[in-house]
């Protein structure tokens, strides 16, 4: 099936660029320009933004769907349906689904043995599935009972991205145990005594137990091909060790100087896109704003609200702090190629996967997503704005309103 793209904006890899026509043909991206072909089905695009469909590196909204309220779970099988309907309405095309390995007391979805079975039902899923549902396995460095079922689960072509985080008091997000005290108080429901003495646990466990695991997780996983992360990057030498050890993307820095550590190394650095909305850190951390205002920070993931990708952006724009198509490559293009994957998608370029997002970008100030296409297939739609904006007022989208 042919489908034709008339007169968006979009942005192409030059930038945003008015009047284009775009035809999918065959899952891919056919043609850029204009013409006059007799596709299937003709969208008008006046007044929309065309943009490639976001990638998120870094989501753990799985849990809530899966687990809305302790103790209410959800048959995983229609957890993850219903999980994948919502990523296409956000104009999320690539997910990768973060499974805590070995971080929980109270919660068995942050288990090794857990989160390695809705590790392999997202891939026995995923080829039914509307957008690309992945794995980002992210374990907690301290836990050595995870280790093996990690090493299987990369050897099955199970896991997708492997990042590694430390949760020891100390050190990272938790600089003071008071800090570790509140975190896990109130996301694990411990008392204060049960957190210490998790606290106590984890920097025990740490200190007998070295790095020659990690080192050979990390060769496991580049054999297998796959993108090694790290979390919560706290000083210079911390990042320069994980780089080390072959960790491509930093995510989530809490301070500055490990942000532009990793950026100098050539490191993906991504920060939080609900950090970016709300205007802050939810702990204090770096701010995302002022990560991308440094020129630090080079992609945004959802954290645990796909929906904030898109409005980030905006806001980015809106604020001035970034022209709306290098905001836009936060949340596609930049993550594409982290992963290795700009041959394939992240762009709207001839020959690419036709994964693609339309955009109205809203007089009343929300945008919204109008059409998501994965593999050149509709998978979402809904109801077009009956006054789409005129096209003096979509040059405003290509202005570049900040100071490089």
């Amino acid at each position: 099936m042919k489908t034709l793209i008339q007169n968006v904006t979009a942005l192409l890899p030059e930038g945003l660029q008015d009047g284009v026509d775009v035809l999918l043909e065959g899952g891919r991206i056919a043609s850029i320009g204009s013409g006059s072909q007799d596709p299937a089905e003709r969208i008008d695009g006046e007044g929309l933004l065309l943009a490639p469909g976001f990638i998120d590196l870094h989501s753990d909204a799985i849990e809530k769907v899966i687990r809305p309220r302790p103790g209410g779970s959800f048959p995983l099988d229609i957890a993850l349906h219903e999980l994948d309907k919502q990523l296409a309405a956000c104009g999320v095309t690539r997910m990768y689904h973060c499974l805590c390995f070995g971080e929980s007391q109270t919660n068995e979805i942050r288990t090794a043995p857990v989160a390695s079975r809705i590790a392999r039902k997202l891939h026995e899923l995923n080829p039914r599935l509307q957008v690309h549902n992945l794995v980002h396995m992210r374990y907690e460095v301290s836990d050595m009972d995870s280790v093996p079922i990690l090493h299987e689960l990369i050897e099955e072509n199970a896991g997708d991205l492997l990042s590694f985080m430390d949760h020891t008091p100390g050190q990272g997000q938790f600089t003071c145990m008071e800090h570790f005290k509140k975190y896990y108080s109130q996301a694990e429901h411990l008392t204060q005594e049960q957190a210490v003495e998790l606290a106590h646990t984890r920097m025990a466990q740490r200190g007998e137990i070295g790095n020659d695991h990690l080192h050979e997780l990390a060769d496991h996983a580049h054999a297998r091909g796959l993108v090694l992360a790290s979390h919560d990057d706290d000083t210079r030498e911390k990042v320069d060790w994980v780089h080390e050890l072959g960790v491509h993307v930093s995510e989530f820095p809490v301070t500055m100087i490990a942000a532009q550590t990793a950026a100098e190394l050539g490191m993906g650095v991504l920060m939080g896109a609900p950090n970016v909305l709300r205007g802050g850190s939810l702990t204090g951390n770096l701010s995302g704003i002022e990560a991308i205002q440094s020129g630090a920070c080079t992609i945004l993931g959802s954290d645990y609200a796909p929906m904030t990708l898109m409005h980030a952006a905006f806001r980015l724009h809106r604020d001035g702090v970034l022209p709306l198509e290098e905001a836009l490559r936060l949340i596609s293009t930049h993550p594409a190629n982290a992963m290795g994957l700009g041959h394939e998608t992240g762009s709207i370029q001839e020959g690419l996967a036709a994964d693609l997002v339309l955009i109205d970008p809203s007089a009343s100030g929300v945008p919204r997503i109008l059409d998501t296409w994965v593999g050149g297939q509709n998978v979402y739609r809904t109801q077009r704005h009956p006054h789409p904006i005129p096209a003096t007022k979509r040059k405003e989208l290509s202005v570049a309103t900040h100071d490089h």
